[in-house]
């Protein structure tokens, strides 16, 4: 994608789960407009403000107060000062009205030192001790609203010249269909791999590593579930990696075909990422100390393994 001409791509560390995360825009969608209930309408908003909060601040030794609110997501530095300007601007539009009350419902989301203070306030006599803001939000529009929001945050760091702009593991890739209704045009681009390279590249990440035997569990179950949700949305495509490195050409052409572009968009053919260079990721498995691991990953997920 860093190939094509007019696209902007972010680093490739850079990822953009502000959709998916728990307290995101899915789960804010659900709450407001999917399955709407005063309580639950209520503290998505507030869980999507605290989330805001959260993504925007930067991590700074010489502020203490980052040590308990950051979460080294850097969007307000990343998106030119103006994510929690944008996001606070968004949830004024969703919002009918704000008003302070006692809410016990809202007594779940406090932490243990928050819950511990307020019944200590309560207790010397403080009146509204556990008042907290509410929030009254039913929106009609609530995907154009997303839709202006989403738009005006992700052009606000790009040049000119820039028609296309690429995200990294913005949607689930599970059910990536829910996402697509928050963008004017949008396309999901999913990337599968041979699972016994999966799990080979999983041994640089050892705090998280899974022995074998959950390692194919979990690997099924995920593409079970996308296989159960996929409703063969034509702005949806998987490619296996190994054919973008081992059959290029073609591959390359059946995405170009899909996002709707001329060959001659690719301006930069193999500047950033070479099928020659990239040989050297597929089939890292046969190099694997522990080949009885790889046999068990071919024998219970050959579906998934590609020959090579």
């Amino acid at each position: 994608m860093r190939e094509m001409k007019g696209y902007h791509v972010e680093h490739f560390q850079f990822e953009f789960p502000l959709l998916r995360i728990q307290g995101g825009l899915l789960d804010l969608r659900t709450a407001l407009v999917d399955d709407w209930s005063p309580i639950r309408s209520d503290a998505a908003i507030r869980r999507f403000r605290r989330l805001v909060k959260r993504m925007a601040v930067k991590n700074k030794y010489t502020d203490p107060r980052t040590w308990f609110t950051a979460m080294g997501m850097n969007y307000d530095e990343h998106y030119a000062g103006r994510f929690v300007e944008l996001s606070e601007r968004y949830v004024d539009r969703l919002v009918e009205f704000s008003w302070t009350a006692a809410w016990p419902f809202a007594m779940a989301e406090w932490s243990g030192w928050e819950m511990f203070w307020r019944k200590l306030k309560g207790k010397m006599g403080f009146e509204n001790s556990r008042a907290i803001q509410m929030f009254l939000s039913w929106p009609r529009d609530f995907d154009e609203i997303t839709r202006d929001y989403l738009a005006e945050l992700l052009s606000s760091n790009v040049g000119e010249g820039v028609r296309t702009i690429v995200l990294h593991n913005a949607f689930e890739p599970f059910n990536p269909s829910r996402s697509l209704h928050f963008f004017d045009s949008a396309k999901c681009l999913i990337v599968d791999r041979d699972p016994r390279d999966n799990y080979v590249a999983g041994l640089w990440y050892r705090p998280t590593r899974l022995p074998v035997d959950q390692f194919i569990r979990r690997y099924r179950i995920y593409r079970q579930v996308a296989e159960h949700f996929d409703n063969h949305s034509p702005d949806i495509l998987r490619v296996q990696y190994e054919e973008l490195v081992l059959n290029y050409d073609t591959t390359v052409g059946n995405i170009l075909q899909f996002l709707g572009e001329d060959p001659s968009a690719h301006a930069e053919p193999r500047k950033y990422f070479d099928p020659e260079v990239s040989r050297k990721n597929v089939g890292v498995w046969k190099n694997y100390g522990n080949q009885a691991e790889i046999e068990a990953i071919r024998r219970e997920l050959k579906e998934y393994c590609r020959d090579l």
